[in-house]
């Protein structure tokens, strides 16, 4: 049966950027051709292949947020006579910061290695994910560590752009939020395990227990598809339309979608699209993510996890750091569960606004507390020792809720899919040199601002964070692959002399408009 495939289902789906509404509403439909039947069983994507592809790709994931997490339980071992090591202060600060120096690295390399593929990114990274764990395990040297820990730091960033990016692509546009928290809720799982096993692990088979960990990422790939986002702008059709049975369900209606994909532009290389760095569509989601993922490192998290030990030897707190690193982490893991389940009903705007305003509330409270009591009030009222424990706590709960998941689901939400890679590289290096900058500038912010002003200067970068989130961002909740690659397309000067409108299918670049025979493509599949 030939028939027009946009129903009320379709038009009722959750769109709220205006700009996106017009450009679907502007949508030139083919008409495709399958069974009724078909099509009416089953039209919602199925939810577990969705859940399992994430779930796959994202446990090299895993083993990354061991790698930032290994530190802070391998020095206290490291650090001893008897480890074989012994490192010094200065030797232990170089192991520790490394691993952010080459995330830097890692940053840069991000566009070009996903522009190679979202999977084979993910795979690229494993194996010296991998090597790199067996390089601590088996270290007899110093630099054998400084070099494990720069090379784990280049994975590290990779494959957070990477998964975050193949999550965004491979999920469907009302499911993007809830599994989009997935990349976040894998690592933090990861430096949860790690922390649980450095509690009784000396380092080498704490290293080693974290290979292990990373050991399944070499062959998991081979489980999960291609983006078929990325597969169709290659022309790759053929394997893009298998992908998205793999990824709804054989049974699904994938034509709406599938067509979708065909309007939106095809990929470029990365030397093309640096040449774009001009356009408006590339400009403005460029610029939107590198100031949130910038502004949401200087809300000073690293350094705050970096050294949670020094604040609550400040204030004389009976836990120890060992049981510190467990609390944090285990709220970290189940406020992001908690998001995942939150985020697409309440958008990503108010996320982001919601989170880092109760996080400068937190850093607030926090700075008062060491500006109004000093150590010798603690050590003499031990009742007071709780209230830098929940602020920070509070802290790490609306971060793991809102900022940390939500700025990464905006890489595969504000930006074209041929300007990812470009984005991935650019605002990756901008937000992991801003993250060395945070962890390391905390000492001399601490000797010359104090420990509250320092948590007060953390807490303005929040508040900021909010008033450029309610200025600029756009609300993204819901858009398809389509409506993000025009939602900046157009500038929006006057409405009344310009109705800007998405051009015609025919016209934009790259674009070509197939009719797809559902039956014909499931047989053949």
């Amino acid at each position: 049966m030939s028939i027009w495939y946009i129903d009320n289902l379709i038009l009722k789906r959750d769109v709220h950027n205006e700009k996106s509404k017009k450009a679907l509403q502007n949508f030139s439909w083919t008409p495709v051709h399958f069974s009724r039947s078909n099509s009416l069983k089953y039209v919602q994507p199925r939810f577990l292949p969705q859940v399992k592809a994430a779930v796959l790709s994202c446990w090299v994931n895993l083993a990354s947020g061991a790698s930032m997490a290994y530190v802070t339980p391998a020095l206290q071992t490291l650090q001893l006579p008897d480890s074989g090591l012994a490192l010094s202060d200065s030797q232990a600060s170089w192991v520790a910061s490394l691993s952010m120096l080459g995330a830097f690295l890692g940053g840069i390399s991000v566009g070009p290695c996903i522009a190679l593929g979202r999977r084979r990114a993910l795979w690229l990274v494993a194996l010296p994910l991998a090597v790199s764990w067996a390089l601590v395990a088996a270290a007899t040297a110093v630099w054998h560590l400084c070099l494990a820990q720069f090379l784990s730091g280049i994975c590290m960033a990779i494959t957070a752009d990477a998964s975050q990016v193949y999550v965004s692509e491979t999920v469907s546009a009302e499911r993007r939020g809830s599994l989009g928290c997935v990349p976040m809720l894998m690592f933090n799982l990861g430096t949860l395990a790690c922390w649980c096993a450095g509690a009784w692990l000396p380092w080498d088979q704490l290293a080693m227990f974290c290979a292990a960990l990373a050991l399944p990422s070499l062959l998991l790939p081979l489980w999960f598809p291609e983006s078929p986002s990325y597969l169709v702008a290659h022309s790759r059709t053929q394997q893009a339309l298998h992908s998205l049975y793999q990824l709804r369900g054989k049974r699904c209606d994938i034509n709406f979608e599938y067509q979708e994909l065909l309007q939106c532009d095809k990929g470029t290389g990365f030397r093309e699209s640096m040449r774009h760095m001009c356009d408006n569509d590339l400009l403005k989601p460029l610029f939107i993510m590198a100031a949130v993922r910038i502004l949401s490192r200087f809300c000073g998290l690293r350094a705050i996890l970096t050294y949670t030990k020094d604040l609550l030897h400040s204030t004389h707190s009976v836990l120890d750091e060992r049981q510190a690193n467990i609390i944090i982490g285990s709220v970290q893991l189940a406020a992001t569960l908690f998001g995942s389940l939150v985020v697409d009903k309440l958008g990503r705007r108010n996320i982001l606004m919601a989170s880092q305003f109760v996080m400068g509330m937190s850093l607030a409270a926090l700075g008062s507390f060491f500006y109004f009591f000093d150590e010798s009030d603690c050590a003499h009222n031990s009742a007071l020792s709780w209230v830098p424990l929940a602020a920070i706590l509070v802290y790490i709960v609306c971060n793991s809720v809102g900022l940390s998941p939500v700025s990464g689901i905006l890489i595969g939400e504000l930006v074209p899919q041929r300007y990812r890679h470009v984005t991935s590289s650019l605002t990756g290096a901008a937000s992991w040199l801003s993250a060395f900058i945070v962890t390391k500038t905390f000492v001399d912010l601490d000797r010359y601002l104090h420990l509250y002003g320092t948590m007060w200067l953390y807490c303005l970068m929040c508040f900021l964070g909010v008033v450029f989130v309610f200025f600029a961002l756009p609300e993204t909740r819901g858009l398809s692959q389509y409506a993000i690659d025009v939602l900046f397309v157009h500038s929006v000067e006057d409405d009344d002399e310009e109705d800007y409108r998405c051009p015609p299918p025919t016209t934009r670049r790259h674009s070509s408009l197939k009719s797809v025979d559902i039956n014909e493509n499931q047989t053949r599949l």
